[in-house]
């Protein structure tokens, strides 16, 4: 039986969503990035432009960018993804023209945003977004080339732009020039709606290129109510076609779809009344299976099994009564902020009352607190991002967060940010064994942006470091935790390397952006080769960036 997969409720709709992405069978490299964040109604697929590394710098860039903002609900749904596409459009410009051997890189992304308002799109290039329902698979994005204005005009048909030699020009990306989020002929925005039965499909052309639309729509509604298998199953459609590019999906599926698709596809094959199939019947003979089975399926065997359990229950609910001491039926949500209503108005206060499992929401705001978080409590903001922690008045050494000894300790979507005049010695101060740290910003006037002495499972995912004073990351003898997908920007002016780790540290680093830095981990001599293996890293800027090309 396949396990179920996570449900998410965005707006009034449950969805459920996926993600796959694949070098295919021609390139050496996966210079495309997807994103998935069905919690918050994210989605995006981004492709690189710009040779083997430059194009996964980009994109990554762009996923990390276009993610953070969209998590902050502030303005409209379409000033958010307007900002959003700009945001990553100019950091990646930024960046390009830093490094000389990643001059010219750019990306082409579809991004989804969906709300309690319904579906707001940012499209540039040619990626594609598709809405399947009842009526069909429907193109909603326009491709910015050539060949796929053609093709949108009629003028070539679907077959025709699959094989055309100019299919991979584009006339709009991001990163190649500057530009304002509300500026014409840059970012396409599409409003829709989004329907309990209705699904959506983000591609790049390593998909489209390779795989009709026809035979897309037939894969999905195949594997529909598994969006897991329906995303496995277009990657491979288009290697089995011949994997000439990266290819990537995100797929998501209304709670009605699977139901819905599957009924209209049975019509057609329905059985007839009185011709289903007949129960399985028990073998005649006696035996003792034979007997248990007719035992199990009397009435009565079935009525002394729920007195049985109701007087379980009942004995169960008895004994709690009987307790002097208040019981806590799993765990609590302590939710935190200024607004009426709130539990406490201070994180420190819902921390001192929070036990093990426990949640600690905080709305968001400005707080200056210093947190010390005991061990297997989650805190977490509202809204990632959304979340300031800045340090007290007249605090020395201070130190943002401290997670204590303990196991199962959660911190995410915080930022924490030092002053000149009220600057932070360390960040995050991590001592317990499983601790998780998601979604940071760690940025401006710290010694230290986290510092690692638990020499337990430690997981540091989906964070940003960016412009800080002092060291990034700082690794103690025999720590060994893991980094994943996390973004270091170097200041202009300020300590190198990314991260200093004892002599008997080892750490996991896998798919972290690195910009700027001349040297990721000290000492790294040994690891150098397997950091560059499964890392980027952007160098210093030397020499002026030159003309970027024109085609992918």
């Amino acid at each position: 039986m396949a396990t179920p997969e996570p449900v998410s409720v965005v707006g009034t709709v449950r969805v459920q969503a996926a993600s796959a992405s694949d070098r295919g069978r021609v390139r050496d490299g996966n210079e495309d990035r997807v994103h998935v964040d069905a919690t918050r109604g994210i989605f995006a697929v981004v492709d690189g432009v710009g040779g083997h590394a430059s194009g996964e710098v980009a994109a990554t860039i762009a996923v990390d960018v276009i993610a953070q903002r969209l998590s902050r609900p502030l303005w409209s749904p379409e000033q958010r993804v307007r900002e959003a596409i700009a945001l990553a459009n100019n950091e990646i410009l930024t960046q390009a023209t830093q490094s000389p051997q990643h001059t010219g890189m750019t990306c082409v992304l579809t991004v989804a945003l969906l709300t309690e308002h319904g579906l707001t799109i940012g499209h540039v290039g040619d990626t594609r977004l598709y809405k399947i329902d009842a009526t069909g698979m429907n193109k909603l994005t326009h491709d910015h080339s050539p060949v796929g204005e053609r093709e949108d005009a009629g003028e070539l048909s679907e077959a025709e732009a699959m094989r055309h030699p100019r299919r991979n020009e584009v006339f709009r990306d991001v990163g190649s020039a500057f530009h304002e989020p509300d500026e014409d002929g840059f970012i396409e925005l599409i409003e829709a709606t989004f329907e309990p039965d209705c699904a959506l499909l983000l591609c790049s052309d390593g998909l489209t290129d390779m795989v009709s639309a026809s035979a897309i729509a037939r894969l999905i509604r195949q594997h529909a109510g598994s969006p897991s298998r329906v995303a496995e199953a277009l990657v491979l459609a288009a290697n089995e076609a011949g994997g000439r590019d990266n290819v990537s999906v995100v797929y998501v599926e209304g709670e009605d779809f699977a139901r819905v698709s599957r009924s209209a596809s049975a019509a057609s094959t329905e059985v007839p009344a009185g011709t289903e199939s007949p129960r399985p019947a028990v073998a005649p003979g006696g035996g003792p299976g034979a007997a248990l089975y007719r035992l199990l399926m009397t009435r009565g065997a079935w009525l002394v099994a729920g007195l049985v359990a109701g007087l379980g229950l009942g004995l169960a609910i008895a004994w709690l009564v009987a307790l002097d001491d208040p019981i806590t039926l799993g765990p609590r949500t302590l939710h935190v902020g200024p607004a009426t209503g709130m539990d406490y108005s201070t994180i420190a206060a819902a921390l001192a009352a929070a036990s093990p499992r426990d949640t600690v929401q905080i709305e968001p705001g400005d707080y200056e607190e210093l947190l010390v978080v005991p061990g297997g409590v989650h805190v977490t903001a509202r809204i990632a991002g959304s979340v300031t922690l800045g340090a007290p008045a007249q605090a020395t050494d201070a130190i943002a967060v401290t997670i204590a000894e303990g196991t199962g300790t959660r911190v995410s979507g915080l930022r924490i940010a030092g002053t000149t005049d009220r600057p932070f010695a360390t960040g995050v101060r991590i001592a317990g064994d499983e601790a998780h740290i998601e979604d940071l910003t760690i940025e401006s006037n710290l010694g230290i942006g986290i510092d690692v002495i638990s020499t337990g499972a430690v997981a540091i995912r989906n964070s940003r470091f960016a412009g800080i004073s002092g060291l990034p990351v700082r690794l103690g003898a025999m720590t060994r935790p893991r980094f994943e997908r996390d973004l270091f920007i170097h200041p202009a002016s300020g300590h190198s390397p990314a991260i200093d780790a004892a002599a008997d540290s080892t750490p996991e680093l896998r798919d972290n952006v690195f910009v700027g830095y001349t040297e990721v981990m000290k000492p790294d001599a040994a690891r150098r080769e397997e950091l560059m293996q499964h890392n980027l890293v952007v160098a210093a800027p030397a020499t002026a960036p030159t003309q970027r090309r024109g085609n992918r």
